[in-house]
Order: C-alpha cells, then sequence, then structure tokens
C-alpha cells in the first residue's frame, strides 16, 4: 500500500496535467475561432470592394452613354483626339492613383486595353483602336465626398462591324464603349458594351428628332 503522501502527490500531478490539457485545448480553439473570424472579415471587405469596383466600372459606363446620347453625330468619337467634354468625368490628368495607392499610368492601360482587344478580334482594316476617352474618381462623377472612391477609366472605340475600314470613324452609328474601375484591396472591375445611336421622333413635338441609344451589348470583362 502507498503513503498517503505519495497517492495525494500522484493525483495533483494528474489534476495538473488535466487542467494544463484543457487550456491547451481551450486556447487553440480560440485562435481557432480568431483566424476564421478574421478571415471571414477579410473576405467579406475583399467583396465589398470587388462589388464597389463593378458597380464604378458600370457608373462610368453608363455617364459615358448619357453624353453620347446627346450628341447630333457619333462619326468622330473614335478618333485619335476624342475625349469626354464634361469636367466631371474627365479630370485632365495623364496618371492618377488608385484609392489603395496603386499607379494608374493611362498611357500603360490604354496599351494593355489594345492588346487585350487585338487578341479577341481579327487583325483587319476594321480592328477597334481604342482612344482613352474619360478618367476621374466616383466621387468627382457623382459630386460625393466620400474618401476611398473608385478611379474610373473609360475607353472607346469603333465597332469591328463597321467596314469602312476606318477605326478612327464612325459610319454605322455603333461604337463600343470599355470602362475599368480601380477600388481599395486591389480591386479592379471592367465592363464593355457595345451601343447603337437612333433617332427617334421627340415625343409631343412633330417634326422634332431627338437623338436615343440602345444597347446592342453588356459584359463584364474578366
Amino acid at each position: 500500500m502507498q503513503p498517503l503522501e505519495r497517492v495525494f502527490t500522484s493525483e495533483h500531478g494528474t489534476v495538473l496535467i488535466a487542467t494544463l490539457m484543457v487550456v491547451v485545448l481551450l486556447g487553440t480553439l480560440g485562435a481557432a475561432l480568431a483566424l476564421a473570424v478574421s478571415t471571414e472579415s477579410v473576405t467579406a471587405a475583399n467583396y465589398e470592394a470587388s462589388q464597389q469596383t463593378l458597380y464604378a466600372a458600370d457608373a462610368g459606363i453608363e455617364r459615358i452613354v448619357g453624353e453620347l446620347r446627346g450628341l447630333a453625330s457619333w462619326r468622330t468619337i473614335p478618333a485619335p483626339a476624342s475625349v469626354s467634354g464634361s469636367a466631371d468625368v474627365n479630370d485632365g490628368s495623364s496618371f492618377a492613383r488608385a484609392p489603395d495607392g496603386a499607379n494608374l499610368d493611362f498611357a500603360q492601360l490604354t496599351a494593355r486595353r489594345q492588346t487585350e482587344s487585338n487578341a479577341r478580334y481579327p487583325n483587319t482594316p476594321d480592328l477597334p483602336a481604342w482612344r482613352l476617352f474619360a478618367h476621374a474618381s466616383m466621387n468627382r462623377i457623382t459630386a460625393d465626398i466620400a474618401n476611398g472612391s473608385p478611379y474610373v477609366i473609360v475607353w472607346v472605340a469603333d465597332d469591328p462591324d463597321d467596314l469602312d475600314g476606318d477605326p478612327a470613324t464612325d459610319t454605322n452609328d455603333v461604337v463600343m464603349v470599355h470602362a475599368e474601375a480601380f477600388g481599395i484591396r486591389g480591386g479592379h472591375r471592367a465592363i464593355e458594351a457595345t451601343i447603337q445611336r437612333e433617332d427617334a421622333m421627340a415625343a409631343g413635338l412633330p417634326g422634332v428628332m431627338r437623338s436615343d441609344v440602345r444597347l446592342i451589348a453588356w459584359q463584364e470583362v474578366r
């Protein structure tokens, strides 16, 4: 039979080891829970930033379509010197910074846009030639003073089905508009639309024509 003191010492050691195991287990579970919550928060924040840039790119398309709707002719829209005449969508700079601090070099981005387009369309005289048309932060476009607003860049090009052999001139009232938005956390989304200009009788004004726009195609470009 073991001495009573030795039994107490043995039981005390067993309880201590069990307690340490419980503490370690609880610590591990707590760390795992904290990691899961942190990962979920980051994922949600990244998704929100991505969606914000998608909406900004779509808003860029809508804003330029609205401007083109008011023009009597689109013939010179694809011309090299063609730019938006609205100060709210054209800040006049040659480069900018995205909300996350990334440099946005318009010349490099335009070259990339052209390279990506060239890979999609056959090399013909009507190959789309993308022109930098507008660029500004969303808070400038929407007159919102919020910080961290995505930066939007818009290009235009003549559609390849024009078949006039001149990508700098529109002759069929159909052009393409491509908008890219750059946001926080590296958010970047792009949308491209093909639109057609149509003349219609102004409602209630006999003999007066107005310009309207019909959406032919809309897609997110990845």
